[in-house]
């Protein structure tokens, strides 16, 4: 798959909502895609897309697909909206936001306000407000109202998203790179698979998850139906703190994730990983990460696993930003990773 192929694909997949627990559109994206390449994927009870290629040992390659999001939880007779959060949003994030709530109806457009500094006392101006204070406005001036154009307890929201190019195209910011980059990456390894430009030396299960970013979930799920001898896990990588993340940084190439808070990669797997990134011609660091991937629940399954991260700027915010290249990159490294074994 080419390069312009490959972001277009991801500037298709981002802007499909899919917050934790909600993510079924983006599933039948998934699906109707392998279908479209000759697959005969499966969505188990959790809502996971899996699609198996190739003979030999059994290796998952696994790329959630949740988003961070809202949930409401409530209507006030004013007609504004309270909420809770679906996975690791900042507070910090959330005043002045665009959000998009998915009800039965369609989608109902609504802004995340604050009091303006007009109104502030001394107190007010130095604090950063929790979302438990926030409201979501819809632009309705009672409870009814509000249930008139459709919301209901339960909905999810996702941040509006606006896909920015910079540095001349050569980076993206957009929210929900995390990950649907992997995401994407996952969708032209299939078709690479269908096509014949990868020859797969293992039995590859492509899989597809829900609800990483509020416990991994999926993964968790996917370990216990599969009985797999590696996983190798695609995800953003959030960066650049020294101290944590080492010499990483956005358009320097992919990253493995040697350990991070809840996993460490085995010598065997990294070693393929490095292996995998020489054959294909690409540069690739090896760090420490912050937070978790997939990789920690299919390992603490059994299943030796290893994380490649995409390294993103601002990660879990509305403007997370990468490379292109090393979105492309990490591209190359996977596929050059299922050619060969550990």
């Amino acid at each position: 798959m080419d390069r312009r192929n490959l972001i277009a694909l991801l500037r298709e997949v981002v802007k499909i909502p899919g917050p934790s627990g909600f993510e079924s559109m983006v599933g039948e994206f998934i699906v109707s895609k392998l279908r479209e390449l000759g697959f005969s994927p499966v969505v188990d009870n959790m809502g996971n897309v899996v699609a198996e290629a190739g003979e030999g040992p059994t290796l998952v390659v696994a790329a959630h697909m949740d988003e961070l999001g809202l949930v409401v939880t409530g209507i006030t007779e004013e007609g504004l909206l309270t909420f809770r959060k679906l996975g690791g949003i900042d507070d910090r994030v959330l005043p002045g936001s665009q959000v998009e709530i998915l009800t039965s109806r369609g989608v109902v457009p609504g802004v995340i306000g604050i009091t303006p500094p007009h109104l502030q006392d001394e107190k007010d101006a130095q604090k950063v407000p929790s979302w438990r204070e926030l409201r979501i406005d819809v632009g309705a001036t009672s409870r009814e109202e509000a249930e008139e154009i459709g919301i209901k307890i339960l909905d999810p929201a996702v941040f509006s998203k606006s896909w920015i190019e910079l540095g001349g195209g050569r980076a993206v910011a957009v929210r929900s790179l995390d990950d649907r980059a992997g995401v994407a990456i996952l969708l032209a390894i299939a078709e690479m698979i269908a096509e014949g430009e990868i020859k797969p030396n293992w039995r590859v299960l492509l899989a597809w998850t829900v609800q990483e970013e509020v416990g991994l979930r999926g993964a968790q799920f996917i370990a216990s139906k599969f009985k797999a001898d590696a996983a190798l896990i695609v995800d953003t990588m959030a960066c650049c703190r020294e101290e944590i993340t080492g010499d990483v940084k956005p358009g320097g190439g992919p990253v493995l994730r040697a350990l991070d808070n809840q996993y460490i990669a085995p010598p065997g797997l990294r070693e393929w990983i490095l292996n995998s990134a020489r054959e294909a011609g690409v540069k690739i660091t090896v760090s420490t990460a912050g937070g978790s991937t997939d990789a920690a629940a299919l390992q603490r399954s059994g299943i030796p696993s290893v994380a490649l991260g995409i390294p993103v700027r601002y990660a879990h915010s509305i403007v997370e930003m990468a490379f292109k290249s090393d979105i492309e990159d990490a591209l190359k490294v996977v596929a050059s990773a299922l050619e060969r074994k550990p």
